[in-house]
C-alpha cells in the first residue's frame, strides 16, 4: 500500500518544490535578518556584558562589525524560525508518508522545537558564560584583546550546537519510525559521528583550554547514545504493532 499521496513525478518537479520551499525559508530569513539588523548592534552589547562584562570589544577592519551584526541577527532568525523551517521539511517529505507516520512526525515536532530551545537556553545561560569565564584565566594577569568577529562566533556558534545537538534524539526516533535507520546503523556510525564532531568543535570554537570541546562532545554523545536506546524502544514497538496485524 502506498502513501495517500504518492505518485510518481519526474525528478524536475522534486526539484522545482524544493527550489520553492528553499525560496520560502529564504524570503523568511531575508526579512527576519533585516529586521533584526536594525536592533543587532544594541542587543551584541547587552550579549558581551553578559558572557564577557567589563571587557571591551573591538573590530580590526572596517566591515568586520557589520558582518559581526549580520551574523548574530542570522543566529537570532534561526532560533525564531526554527519551526518554520521545520515545517517546509515536513511539507516536502509529507506526500512520500504514510497517514500513523504523518501523525507521529507531527506529534514530535513540537517536542523538537522545544528541546531545540532547551539546548540554546542551556548554551546561552549555562555553557558560555562558564567558558568564556575560565577561558579568561588563561591570560596570565595580560590585558585581553578581545575582537567582536572571533569572540562573538565562537560563543554563537557553541550555543547554536547546543541547540542543534539536543535534535539528534528526536530526528533518530522519526528516522526509525519510517523506516529510513534502524538501531545497527546508529551504533555503527557512532565514532565516525563523533570524530567528526571533536574535530568542528576543535576548529569552531576559540577556547584554547578545550573546556568548550569537550562539553560539546560529551553532550553529542549522550544525544547519541540516548537515540539509541530511543530507536531500540521503537523497533520492538514497531515489532509489536506488525504480529498485531
Amino acid at each position: 500500500m502506498e502513501p495517500p499521496e504518492d505518485k510518481e513525478m519526474p525528478l524536475q518537479e522534486h526539484l522545482a518544490e524544493l527550489r520553492r520551499r528553499v525560496l520560502r525559508v529564504f524570503i523568511v530569513f531575508v526579512v527576519g535578518i533585516a529586521i533584526t539588523f536594525r536592533f543587532a548592534g544594541e542587543l551584541i552589547r547587552l550579549f558581551w556584558n553578559y558572557i564577557l562584562p567589563n571587557t571591551n570589544v573591538y573590530v580590526i577592519s572596517p566591515p568586520e562589525w557589520f558582518m559581526v551584526q549580520l551574523t548574530f541577527s542570522f543566529s537570532v532568525v534561526l532560533v525564531v524560525v526554527y519551526p518554520y523551517l521545520v515545517y517546509e521539511l515536513y511539507q516536502f517529505a509529507k506526500p512520500g508518508l504514510y497517514e500513523h507516520e504523518r501523525k507521529f512526525v507531527k506529534t514530535f515536532l513540537p517536542f523538537s522545537y522545544i528541546l531545540f530551545l532547551v539546548g540554546v537556553a542551556f548554551g546561552l545561560f549555562v555553557v558560555v558564560p562558564r567558558v568564556f569565564r575560565i577561558s579568561m584565566l588563561f591570560n596570565m594577569g595580560a590585558n585581553p584583546f578581545l575582537t567582536a568577529k572571533k569572540t562573538l562566533y565562537s560563543a554563537l556558534k557553541i550555543i547554536l550546537a547546543f541547540g542543534l545537538s539536543f535534535q539528534i534524539p528526536v530526528l533518530a526516533v522519526i528516522a526509525v519510525r519510517v523506516g529510513l535507520i534502524d538501531s545497527k546503523w546508529l551504533k555503527s556510525k557512532r565514532w565516525i559521528v563523533y570524530l567528526t564532531v571533536f574535530i568542528l568543535a576543535t576548529n569552531l570554537t576559540l577556547d584554547i583550554s578545550g573546556v568548550s570541546q569537550i562539553i560539546v562532545l560529551s553532550l553529542v554523545v549522550v544525544m547519541y547514545e540516548l537515540s539509541i536506546v530511543l530507536a531500540r524502544i521503537m523497533e520492538r514497538k514497531n515489532r509489536r504493532n506488525n504480529r498485531r496485524f
